[in-house]
């Protein structure tokens, strides 16, 4: 099974450059910037209260979340 990866630069993560790893129904978040093998994906993620608001090479998307936190984001995703 393949590792999805989306690294991320800005504010409302533990660090300001972290990395998520994805792996079937798990996932962790790691200190640091580590880009994906296969990049697939460049996005903005801004996420104000409960709104969420991404911006991707994939197109727009908005969603309503649970929790309620502040974060503007880029990243990047991909596989390894």
């Amino acid at each position: 099974m393949k590792e999805k990866i989306f690294a991320e630069i800005g504010i409302g993560n533990e660090t300001f450059l972290s990395t998520e790893i994805e792996k079937g129904c798990s996932e962790k978040r790691v200190k640091g910037f580590f880009v994906p093998k296969k990049i697939d994906n460049l996005y903005f993620r801004f996420w104000a209260f409960r709104f969420v608001l991404i911006i991707s090479t994939k197109g727009i998307k908005t969603m309503k979340k649970k929790k309620s936190k502040f974060k503007l984001l880029f990243g990047v995703g991909g596989e390894n």
